[in-house]
């Protein structure tokens, strides 16, 4: 059962509220897990809607990558379902993690150029999308200016449509410390991580690279029921995948010793996307739109098997089971 305590009106002047996602791979309805089946957009949307009303302090909606499905052309309308269900949440800036690039440069940039939620890339770009995005992103929220970077994992393989596509560089503590001093200079509240290193290489970037509040992690779906301080004044937050769940961080400020503004205390839980929960109807039409364009593969890949040696058509759902078995592990 959910706590009523989650909408209850809360929340103050002196704090922030970072809703937060990661490793969705596609899921827009529940996970079809055997022990736990949670999870589905419509019902994140209606929590996201709902803590907007309910709380009185400013709310920082953010993805850290692999919103995407697969490889696949089911992957691709997948994707599509993804981003315009992240536009209606609106959301406020995400990175991108392996899931996003595998449908290739051209059909990436008609994602991000349809959609006006802002793509951080503070260690990575990609060929031919160089006008897009922003190294440094800077976000107000109830008269506080956020910082924001977003990071990708150079060690990750990526698949062969994008594999000379994305240019990552390999030192990433010089990168962030590089994009950290670009928001000090930009005079920002506190400073915000998008990471699609993993948990472990959360961990590590926090203790090498000092003035990071928040770490919202991407990359194995790791789950962590509230804010980890791993060094101090640094909190690594992660919500896991397939969508189960929505983090929700509570930054809390106060004056530093020269009266500027810093965080205090992370505090905050995750939101299980529990199948009592409502669903948004607003996200009804998306969910049509993606039935009909599976309908539809599925009927051309049907005509296919006419033709000699043609394969056994891909199952509608045919991503799902590699998602489960290919997930990377913190």
């Amino acid at each position: 059962m959910l706590p009523l305590s989650l909408f209850a009106c809360g929340g103050s002047a002196d704090e922030l509220l970072v809703l937060h996602t990661a490793d969705g791979y596609g899921y827009f309805d529940d996970c079809g897990c055997r022990a736990d089946s949670t999870g589905g957009l419509a019902k994140r949307a209606w929590v996201v809607d709902s803590l907007r009303r309910a709380s009185d302090a400013p709310i920082l909606l953010v993805d850290a990558g692999d919103f995407s499905g697969g490889e696949n052309a089911y992957g691709a309308a997948l994707g599509r379902v993804m981003v315009d269900a992240m536009e209606l949440m609106e959301y406020d800036a995400f990175t991108l993690g392996e899931w996003d690039f595998n449908q290739g440069p051209a059909y990436l940039r008609a994602l991000i150029e349809e959609n006006p939620i802002a793509w951080v890339h503070t260690n990575y770009d990609v060929i031919g999308l160089e006008d897009l995005g922003r190294e440094t992103l800077v976000v107000e929220k109830g008269g506080r200016r956020i910082g924001l970077l977003g990071l990708f994992n150079p060690t990750i393989l990526l698949n062969p449509a994008m594999r000379d596509s994305v240019v990552v560089e390999e030192d990433v503590v010089a990168s962030t410390k590089r994009g950290i001093a670009e928001l000090e200079e930009q005079g920002v509240d506190a400073i915000v991580v998008l990471s699609h290193l993993s948990y472990k290489g959360d961990r590590t970037l926090a203790q090498h690279v000092p003035g990071i509040d928040l770490i919202v992690s991407g990359h194995g779906g790791k789950t962590l029921n509230a804010p980890e301080e791993v060094v101090p004044g640094t909190w690594i937050v992660a919500s896991g995948s397939l969508g189960q769940f929505l983090g929700r961080a509570e930054l809390e400020f106060e004056k530093g010793p020269e009266g500027e503004s810093m965080v205090a205390a992370v505090g905050g839980e995750l939101i299980g996307m529990d199948p009592a929960l409502p669903n948004d109807p607003r996200l009804d039409p998306l969910f049509a739109r993606y039935e009909e364009e599976r309908k539809s593969l599925l009927r051309r890949e049907l005509e296919s098997m006419q033709a000699p040696g043609a394969s056994a058509p891909i199952d509608p759902r045919g991503d799902d089971e590699s998602i489960r078995l290919e997930n990377p592990q913190s």
